[in-house]
Parts: structure tokens; C-alpha cells; sequence
């Protein structure tokens, strides 16, 4: 998947990239989250949205 394709992508066409880059951050670790926190703006509405949902998953407690 391009990144110009992001702004329409399904939710089943975003979630495995999404999956992947988060995998390849958490390998790279305080150097990938620091690279992340750089693109990140402080008041960023939809960041946060998406943080927070990323968490309720990383707690196992989004399933369906």
C-alpha cells in the first residue's frame, strides 16, 4: 500500500500495515518511538483517538 492510498483505505486494507509498522517500532524500539513522537503534534484529536484504541488491543481488550 502507497501512502496516498491511506486516505481511503478500508479498515481490513489498513489494519495488517498498521499491524506491520507497529511490529517493526516495537522492534526498533526508543529509537522508533522517538521517530513516531516527532510526527506527532501535542494536540493531535485523531493521534489520540488512535492511541487510545491501539491500547484497548495492546490490552486484549478489544475482540470481537
Amino acid at each position: 500500500m502507497n501512502t496516498d492510498d491511506l486516505d481511503t483505505a478500508t479498515p481490513e486494507q489498513l489494519a495488517p500495515v498498521l499491524y506491520a509498522a507497529l511490529q517493526r517500532l516495537g522492534q526498533l524500539g526508543r529509537t522508533g518511538a522517538v521517530a513516531l513522537a516527532a510526527l506527532v503534534d501535542e494536540d493531535d484529536p485523531d493521534f489520540e483517538e488512535a492511541a487510545s484504541w491501539v491500547g484497548d488491543v495492546a490490552a486484549g481488550d478489544l475482540r470481537e
